[in-house]
């Protein structure tokens, strides 16, 4: 009753403020509106509305008329932030009658024209005080975001607070007509009918309140100084829903050309930087997103489909020309951004005469633009002509070859400066423009011939998008020997001193030959060229470059057979180059060599008895930096490997490189320059070990040479160094050659290994290369450690133990390659000579250092070695664990905290005794007395953390002190899992200081705090219940460690019955934060599925309804907040549908199909993280694929539901969220992606998609058994048949979405389909003819084209057909 009086109190001042407003003159204007704004905003709705309409009127009163007073109520923001607050209170047909007879259009038209006309505030003159402070003020201070002086208001910052106060009235007025949702749907629509009837009434209105507002929104970029922000997010959706209210004419879209178009093309070229335009600050991306769809919307709707339809019909462009015209101050940007809607506005795929009249559209509109930009100079016309060019190439809206031929003679190739990247979008539009063009072309080439290495940023740019695709051209024109002349002339025309240098010898354009090579000419094609090729006389070395392009392409037999001969002859038959530079000269051996791998014996002994002598000199004297000298050790390899074992020039062959390869370790002992030698290091590793498998003493002498080649890079190579090293190491010993070749292993492993043992005096531990010894060994493949090796090594450790431990103090690294290799070696069982559990204790002692790292090794090396003892029967095992039984007996109670050494003993022994299925009375040692010696350490070092508050505050900061609670709460779960119930006795001051300690643990973000509370809940089981539980699941960070919460859950409920694991599952089931928010909850009721074992046989209790579960998950699927959410969402719903199978229902089998479609719709999660989409797509398939496997018996009579999750999951595999059908201009464009696909799917998805149409189609047997099957029938093929009758469907939509993607300028990646094949043929596979004649009818004539296609590649490639 309180409240409603207080209510009424405030309504009654209202309206007697309201009544009082003409009363007082003494008050302004600005100070009433302020008093009504403060009364009104205080007052609750009612059904009565009286004193709003008394409000608008006295409003409209002070604003309609021609007064600085007027204006200044006009402009002031408070006032049309009092309308927006007053129209939703107002029933919209009273609202609509109220506001025509108040002439609010013309109030309206008459405020967009004040703040489109903004004045700089003028500046006031200092006032003479004589020394003497002015009086200060006492009126109120006005809130800063409600100016309310004239002169402030007047100015840009001004103007655009009273705009955004506009529109957010005129947003409240449209919804206001908007809401149909009320029981009185007929009378809102009639009052929506008054409130547009406003602004359609007038034409000229209603355009300048329009172009003004647009006015407006373009002068916002560069006076708001946070620029675009979420308040302005429906500015440009309330501007076009003023347009299109306006009554329309034929010459509507002239007006939207000379009145919205300069402000919409300015307002896009900022917003997509088009021409370096001035940079926009943005706080909202999702604004600016919307504001260019809406604008481009806009654009293209008032301007573009009305120029575009004038085309059509008598074939004119006046409407662009005009809005080309008007935009001449901005005409760059603004023909960017008009022909960027044109050029993608999309055609009637319906129509077959659509894709003629697009492109003559399209041609017709490129002329528009090109003479419109005409005026600009050169720099700035060519960037914009590429830009339009390079929209035309998205769009495939590519004008004609005669338009671009001329555009590259005037503008890319005219006199001066060449415009290179305007040549490479002509090109990519159509290289006809050169290749029916020769002199064209002959200019082009000659200016790309002036670039050189010199010039290496603008000679990749030419050759990757010019020459590159110049030369794809050449092939696709069947005429790839035409580019091969043209470029030998050009090499020819080089001078020999420079010819390495020029833009022709690039790479890149040999390894595009070669790859186009056997697919672009046949085999006497080939020959011809080789034929030309030798005709002509040169000697400056181009053949070589041409001829090492087109060898590196020859593979096949047919086209070896014809080019070897011709290419013997013509390179190396009584040929001598002189005056070349070494890159040239070295393609020769590369030729060299691939003819070696192609010719039989007797050609390969022709061929090095022409080379021999050339090889020779350059093998024993050529510089190891000069590329012939690489590429002739290649060639003698390549000669080696081709000639047969035993060959009567094996021998010689081998000599040689084995000499060559001494002198390349020779001189890498004198230079510690990687980069000269690297190439030489990683051909031998990575190629000669094979040759060391053939008999006799040269590939003994080889072995030996790779052997001491790899000492010599191993002795260089430490742990965190130059990594090229440790890739050279990993090169040889992974290479499968040299992983079976146990004479090369041992070879390897023995140098570092005698090096690190063999020292008798002074430990080769401790060496300064020592490091490098020991991460040489690491590298070693665990094959190569046999049982002498591990002995050795371990037994070299006992000896000089004590100077490892005084290096270890010193150097971290040693600390951590030392334990590395240790573990590396007891991985196996190593019983080595004098074993004793004192080396494990000494071990520990000496070792450890306050590193997560060392410790967590030391640990491991631990529990390896007592694991093996406590397995073996044998008496050093007795012996060993007997002095493990007296170190545990003489553990002394400590006076503070037991430390990290015996901690990690005691606790490594209880683990090993534990697990060992060996542990027996009568062993040694006794695994109860080891556990209670263990729980008397864990219970001394908690309580001493718990009491001691030094030592508390010392572990929140101290490495090492963290490291022992953490070691400390290890052992305690160790403890916990041998002695099951029996709790750690504490007391309860020690486990409320733990508790307390958990909670700023947990709140600092440390793992420590949730394995301290595992503890206290598998220590103090009675001490929480379900309530304290979900309390400590609800502080689960989004970074919290996985496992960290499922050890949690499983201490909670390891001692809970049935019943309280259900109730806690209800609970968190119904909690609201399994879809955002800490991941606690939603990771325990993922383990409480993994672990619920059904209901009790014996009774009742534990009856937990998993459908129930399965529907809540489900629902939530969707509304999933992040990508680790969604993940552990749709893992738990797989669990319950595969696990516990007979739990689920019909209804939650098409619930989890439900779910899918929701996911893959526009309301689906909004996840944008990387990869998002990805990860997404596979968990949606794992659940259908998980239905159709495990529930295809269900889906019998409910197959539309699935075929909706199929057409869902399709349209979004094909879905291109960054093409131009993302912002499509018509209503007619049907890609409406979800959320979280921020990019488009690759051909991994298509696999699984077609996986789940194999699945339909060709059901495994038991997928579809029945508990009674039919003897006449195969339920097999009764399945199929069904299959056969709906799976059509998703064919269709196949079908419609490639045209549909063709339209919008983007098509399917051929990747894509070809991974969708199996799919779809297995479709057809099912598929009765009558069904295929019906599908076929259904389609248009693109369709059936379409569809036409891929049956004819269904009946080629995957029908079965019996063979």
């Amino acid at each position: 009753m309180e409240v409603d009086s207080d209510s009424g109190s405030r309504r009654l001042a209202l309206i007697k403020a309201v009544r009082s407003l003409d009363e007082d003159n003494t008050i302004t204007l600005p100070d009433k509106i302020q008093r009504i704004w403060d009364l009104l905003s205080a007052t609750k709705n009612t059904r009565l509305h009286a004193v709003e309409e008394n409000i608008l009127r006295w409003l409209f009163k002070h604003m309609s008329g021609t007064t600085e007073d007027a204006e200044q109520v006009r402009r002031y923001p408070l006032t049309w932030s009092i309308l927006s607050h007053v129209f939703p209170k107002i029933p919209s047909q009273t609202l609509g009658r109220s506001l025509a007879s108040l002439r609010f259009v013309s109030v309206l038209r008459k405020t967009v024209g004040d703040i489109t006309t903004a004045q700089k505030k003028p500046t006031v003159s200092p006032v003479q005080t004589n020394g003497v402070e002015p009086e200060k003020t006492k009126k109120r201070k006005r809130d800063n975001e409600f100016p309310s002086d004239i002169e402030e208001l007047r100015t840009p910052q001004g103007c655009i607070k009273s705009a955004t106060a506009v529109f957010a009235a005129l947003d409240s007025l449209f919804n206001q007509g908007d809401r149909r949702a009320a029981p009185n749907a007929p009378e809102r629509r009639v009052g929506a009918e008054h409130i547009k009837s406003l602004f359609s009434s007038s034409n000229e209105e209603t355009r300048d309140i329009a172009a003004g507002l647009i006015l407006t929104c373009d002068r916002s970029l560069s006076v708001l100084e946070s620029g675009i922000s979420r308040y302005q997010k429906s500015w440009v959706g309330t501007i076009a829903a003023l347009w299109n209210l306006r009554p329309h004419n034929k010459d509507d879209s002239i007006e939207f050309a000379r009145h919205m178009c300069v402000p919409v093309c300015s307002i896009l070229t900022r917003l997509r930087g088009i021409l370096d335009a001035a940079p926009v600050v943005v706080t909202s991306n999702t604004v600016k997103e919307r504001w260019i769809r809406q604008l481009e919307q806009l654009l293209g709707a008032y301007l573009i489909r009305p120029a575009r339809h004038a085309f059509a019909t008598d074939g004119n462009v006046d409407v662009l020309q005009t809005a080309l015209a008007v935009t001449k101050r901005n005409i760059g940007g603004s023909a960017i951004a008009m022909w960027d809607v044109a050029a993608r506005t999309p055609r009637d795929s319906s129509d077959p005469k659509s894709k003629a009249e697009h492109s003559s559209w399209a041609r017709s509109a490129f002329q528009t633009f090109l003479d419109a930009i005409k005026s600009l100079e050169t720099p700035n016309l060519n960037q914009v002509v590429t830009r339009i060019l390079y929209i035309a190439i998205q769009a495939d809206s590519v004008p004609d070859t005669a338009t671009l031929r001329a555009l590259c003679k005037s503008h890319a190739l005219g006199p001066g400066e060449t415009d290179w990247e305007l040549v490479a979008k002509i090109i990519a539009c159509d290289p006809d423009v050169f290749l029916m063009e020769h002199t064209l072309m002959e200019i082009a080439f000659d200016r790309m011939s002036s670039y050189s290495n010199q010039h290496l940023t603008k000679k990749e740019t030419i050759v990757t998008n010019i020459i590159l695709p110049l030369e794809d051209a050449f092939a696709k024109a069947r005429n790839l020997p035409g580019f091969i002349r043209k470029w030998y002339d050009l090499l020819c025309e080089t001078p020999k001193n420079i010819l390495d240098q020029t833009i022709w010898v690039d790479s890149k354009i040999r390894e595009r030959l070669a790859s186009l090579v056997q697919g672009a000419l046949t085999s006497t094609q080939l020959l011809r060229v080789l034929e030309n090729l030798e005709s002509l006389d040169d000697d400056s070395g181009a053949r070589l470059i041409v001829l090492d392009g087109i060898s590196a392409g020859i593979t096949e037999e047919e086209y070896i057979n014809v080019a070897d001969p011709v290419i013997f002859s013509k390179v190396f038959e009584g040929k001598t180059y002189e005056n070349l530079s070494s890159s040239i000269l070295s393609l020769r051996w590369r030729i060299a060599g691939r003819m070696a791998s192609w010719e039989t014996s007797d050609d390969v002994d022709r061929l090095r008895a022409e080379l021999k002598s050339t090889l020779h000199r350059i093998l024993k004297k050529g510089a190891l930096e000069d590329p012939e000298t690489f590429e002739a050790f290649s060639c003698y390899h390549k000669l080696w490997l081709a000639n047969h074992p035993g060959s009567k020039h094996e021998t010689d062959l081998a000599k040689r490189t084995c000499s060559f390869i001494e002198r390349l370790t020779s001189e890498m002992q004198a230079n510690n320059d990687l980069s000269t030698f690297e190439p030489y290091v990683d051909y031998v590793f990575r190629h000669l070990p094979k040759l060391t498998e053939l008999p006799g003493e040269e590939a003994n002498r080889l072995r030996n040479l790779i052997v001491n080649l790899f000492w010599h890079v191993g002795k260089r190579f430490t742990v965190g160094g130059d990594a090229r090293y440790s890739d050279l190491l990993r090169l040889l010993l992974h290479n499968f050659d040299c992983e079976d070749e146990e004479s090369l292993v041992d070879a390897l492993i023995s140098q570092p290994l005698d090096a690190v043992d063999s020292a008798e005096v002074q430990s080769g531990w401790t060496q300064p290369q020592s490091l490098s010894l020991l991460s040489t060994l690491l590298e070693f493949p665990q094959g190569a450690f046999t049982k002498g090796r591990r002995k050795r090594i371990m037994s070299s450790w006992k000896k000089w133990r004590s100077a490892i431990t005084d290096r270890a103090s010193q150097d971290q690294q040693f600390v951590v390659a030392v334990l590395r290799l240790l573990i590396k070696v007891t991985q196996q069982p190593t019983f080595y000579e004098d074993m004793e559990f004192n080396d494990l204790v000494y071990l520990s002692c000496y070792m450890v250092e306050p590193d997560k790292t060392v410790l967590s090794l030391i640990e491991k090396l631990i529990d390896l070695t007592l694991g093996q003892i406590v397995a073996s029967t044998d008496g050093p095992s007795q012996a060993y664990l007997s002095d493990a039984s007296h170190f545990v007996k003489n553990l002394e109670p400590a006076e503070s905290v037991y430390a990290v050494p015996l901690m990690l003993i005691a606790k490594g022994l209880v683990s090993a005794l534990y697990n060992s299925a060996s542990s027996k009375p009568q062993n040694s040692i006794s695994l109860d007395d080891a556990a209670h010696k263990l729980a008397r350490m864990v219970d001394t070092n908690l309580s001493t953390f718990a009491y001691e508050t030094e030592l508390l505050s010392k572990t929140q900061h101290d490495g090492s002190s963290l490291l022992l609670f953490s070691l400390t709460l290890s052992a305690a779960n160790c403890v916990a899992e041998v002695r099951g119930a029996k709790p750690i006795k504490l007391s309860e001051d020690t486990i409320s200081q733990l508790e307390k300690m958990s909670a700023s643990y947990v709140s600092s973000g440390s793992d420590i705090g949730w394995k301290l509370r595992e503890f206290l809940l598998r220590n103090c089981p009675d001490r929480y219940d379900t309530v304290a539980l979900l309390t400590q699941l609800e502080q689960s960070s989004g970074v919290v460690d996985e496992d960290l919460v499922y050890n949690l859950v499983d201490a909670f409920v390891k001692t809970k019955d049935q019943t309280v694991r259900g109730h806690l599952l209800n609970e968190l089931v119904g909690s609201t934060q399994l879809t955002a928010g800490p991941i606690g909850p939603l990771l325990a009721v993922r383990r409480l599925v993994e672990q619920y074992l059904g209901p009790n046989t014996k009774s009742n209790e534990g009856i937990l309804d998993l459908a129930a579960v399965h529907d809540r998950l489900a629902s939530l699927l969707s509304q999933a907040e992040s990508l680790r959410h969604f993940k552990h969402l749709s893992d738990t719903l797989l669990l319950l549908l595969d696990k516990h199978a007979n739990s689920m229902t019909q209804f939650n089998i098409e619930t989890t199909l439900s779910s899918v479609v929701h996911v893959c719709s526009r309301t689906g999660p909004k996840i944008h993280t990387p990869k998002a989409a990805g990860e997404i797509y596979n968990r949606l398939h794992k659940l259908v694929a998980l239905v159709l496997k495990r529930h295809r018996l269900r889906l019998s009579g409910h197959f539309p539901i699935l075929l909706t999750a199929l057409r869902a999951l399709l349209t979004t595999l094909l879905a291109d969220p960054s093409s131009p059908a993302t912002r499509a201009t018509s209503p007619q464009a049907r890609y409406h992606h979800p959320p979280w696909l921020a990019s488009r799917l690759q051909a991994r998805h298509a696999e699984r998609f077609a996986r789940l149409l194999t699945l339909i189609c060709e059901p495994s047997a038991a997928s579809v058994a029945r508990a009674r099957p039919s003897e006449l029938d195969s339920a097999t093929d009764a399945a199929k048949r069904a299959a056969g009758r709906d799976v059509l469907t998703v064919v269709e939509l196949y079908v419609k979405l490639q045209l549909e993607s063709t339209t919008t300028t983007t098509t399917v990646p051929r990747d894509i389909r070809k991974a969708l094949e199996p799919g779809i043929y297995a479709a057809l596979d099912v598929t009765p003819q009558g069904g295929r004649r019906v599908l076929n009818e259904s389609l248009d004539a693109n369709g059936r084209a379409v569809f036409r296609s891929l049956f004819a590649d269904y009946k080629k490639f995957g029908k079965w057909s019996g063979v």
